[in-house]
């Protein structure tokens, strides 16, 4: 029999992520597998990395937010500088590159987008979305049962597994196959407002046994949230403020312009961000 923890959307969450691990150890669990979005907005740097090096973590998937780490961020700044999305990555992705060991960003440069796996004789796919589409909202838990048909019958899985949605989930494709979504330990969500206010995080453990597919564990873990932003001050995260609301009812702010706009204004994060880029620039030139 093999226990495997199924990790996802760790967002920088690291004391999440270390009572995660803690939990998990402490149901034996044999092996890690993590499926994307491992930093940003929350603090955690190298303490996650190192954090998710140290457990037997055999497989490792990019997310969208991680891909952020690896884009032109000047070529793509110009173009939507006016946009207050564009201030809040920048300087989110300036914090962490003044916080990430270099190793470590070239250990996550690295990682591809989805694998494939087999267990027990079980075709396994890992993504974090679609298989070659980290981002969208396809599959969320709601959307047309053709979204997730699609996940699987590019190939014949007998399971697919992905992150992104911040959604725990078990439903099968239209042929049985299985899909599974261990959910978000960072920012877990949902829209329903009487259990908004459960920011537990959230990690599965599969059970592979002599049959196959021997059952699923969706787990939830309580953390001291205080410790996390105690953690966030004293690192001096940007849009700290916002940062804190995520833990009120789950809701992220990477769309929601107004609440963007009144902390760029107040804290003058697009004069930063503009001082920022200027510097990358000259660098470049100089290189």
């Amino acid at each position: 029999m093999k226990k495997v923890a199924i990790i996802s959307d760790i967002h920088g969450d690291f004391t999440a992520f270390k009572h995660v691990v803690e939990d998990a150890e402490s149901q034996n669990v044999d092996e890690y597998w993590f499926l994307g979005d491992l930093l940003m907005p929350g603090p955690g740097t190298d303490s996650i990395l190192r954090l998710l090096n140290s457990i037997n973590t055999t497989q490792m998937i990019r997310g969208n937010w991680d891909d952020f780490l690896f884009e032109d961020i000047l070529s793509i700044s110009k173009q939507y500088i006016d946009e207050p999305q564009t201030t809040y990555i920048v300087e989110l992705l300036q914090y962490t590159f003044n916080h990430l060991s270099t190793k470590y960003l070239n250990q996550m440069q690295h990682w591809p987008i989805y694998a494939e796996t087999s267990v027990s004789g079980l075709k396994i796919l890992l993504a974090h979305n679609y298989p070659k589409k980290d981002f969208g909202h396809e599959l969320l838990p709601y959307e047309k049962q053709q979204n997730f048909d699609e996940l699987l019958f590019q190939k014949p899985y007998d399971l697919a597994i992905y992150g992104h949605t911040h959604h725990q989930l078990l439903r099968t494709s239209s042929n049985d196959q299985l899909v599974i979504n261990p959910g978000s330990i960072g920012q877990p969500y949902t829209a329903w407002q009487k259990l908004s206010a459960d920011r537990r995080a959230q990690y599965s453990i599969i059970t592979f046994d002599d049959t196959g597919y021997g059952g699923i564990d969706f787990r939830k873990v309580s953390y001291p949230i205080a410790d996390e932003l105690n953690f966030a001050k004293e690192n001096n995260l940007p849009f700290f403020e916002l940062y804190k609301k995520i833990f009120d009812d789950g809701k992220a702010f990477t769309h929601d312009n107004d609440a963007l706009n009144e902390q760029i204004k107040k804290y003058n994060y697009k004069a930063d961000v503009l001082k920022y880029l200027d510097q990358l620039a000259k660098f470049k030139e100089n290189i």
